[in-house]
């Protein structure tokens, strides 16, 4: 969704990862890949008013949430959330024209496979650090 219209959805209070493109002409560039433990409303707020209106275009988001494992402590979901935001800000950053931050390196907790459903714009179907990347 435009992020404009995002704002008022009803996913605004889950939390999880969120993917910012835009599309400025024909031309569509990966913007930003990030998570939120608190809201998607309060996160994607503060992207609009402090650096998004920089980039001219029309700026859209797609959120992810946590499928499976289900059931899992608050904390370890936390947790889930942060690795997967940095193996996919890992994979992709060269894509990236912002959050560089797990470019270079990558150390979550846990080795991933990260399978993306639905719109998912221009990260792959799946998602993973390989065996020769992963630091242990």
């Amino acid at each position: 969704m435009e992020i404009e219209s995002i704002l008022y959805d009803k996913r605004m209070s889950d939390i999880g990862i969120y993917y910012i493109t835009r599309r400025f002409g024909n031309h569509i560039s990966d913007l930003y890949i990030g998570k939120t433990v608190y809201s998607f409303g309060s996160r994607l707020e503060s992207h609009y008013w402090y650096w998004l209106d920089k980039y001219r275009g029309k700026k859209y988001v797609r959120l992810g949430t946590i499928v499976k494992p289900k059931n899992i402590s608050e904390d370890d979901l936390k947790q889930l959330i942060g690795d997967a935001e940095a193996t996919l800000i890992y994979c992709l950053g060269d894509q990236l024209l912002q959050n560089k931050m797990c470019t270079i390196s990558c150390n979550p907790s846990q080795l991933l496979m990260i399978t993306n459903i639905g719109r998912r714009g221009n990260i792959p179907e799946q998602v993973f650090i390989s065996d020769e990347d992963w630091i242990v």
